[in-house]
C-alpha cells in the first residue's frame, strides 16, 4: 500500500505521516509532496493507493490535482481524501463531485483520520 501525503505545511505532513503509520501499523510506504506539482510527479512515478490532499497550496492546488487524476483512467483506483480547512458545504460537495472519495476538515483528530481511512480502505479494489 502506498499513501501520498500532500500539504504545503511540513508540520501537517509530519502529523499525518505519524497517523497513517499508526493506522497501517507501518505496513505501508508513505510518500510526501509539498504541492500539487510534486504530488503529480510522485503519482506518475509510483503506484499510489491513497492520497491525503490539502486544498490550499502554491503552484497547483488540491482541486486541480483531483481534476488531473480523475481525467486519467490509469489512476481510477487511486483514492483521494481531502484534508483541508475548506469546510464549506458547497466546497465539499464540489470536490466530491469532481472525484474526491473522502473529506476531513482541519483541525482534525486521529480518530477522524482513522475512520476516514477505514471507509476508503474498504473501497480499494485490487
Amino acid at each position: 500500500m502506498n499513501v501520498l501525503i500532500v500539504d504545503d505545511s511540513r508540520t501537517i505532513r509530519t502529523l499525518l505521516k505519524s497517523m497513517v503509520s499508526n493506522y497501517f501499523k507501518d505496513m505501508c510506504n508513505i510518500l510526501e509532496a509539498e504541492d500539487g506539482f510534486v504530488a503529480m510527479k510522485q503519482i506518475e512515478e509510483n503506484r499510489v493507493d491513497i492520497i491525503l490532499l490539502d486544498y490550499n497550496m502554491p503552484n497547483m492546488n488540491g482541486e486541480e490535482v483531483v481534476e488531473v487524476i480523475r481525467k486519467n483512467r490509469k489512476w481510477d483506483r487511486t483514492r483521494i481524501i481531502m484534508v483541508t480547512t475548506e469546510g464549506i458545504k458547497e466546497d465539499v460537495l464540489r470536490l466530491i463531485k469532481k472525484g474526491a472519495d473522502g473529506y476531513v476538515v482541519k483541525p482534525f483528530r486521529e480518530d477522524v483520520i482513522f475512520k476516514t481511512l477505514d471507509t476508503i480502505k474498504a473501497r480499494i479494489v485490487r
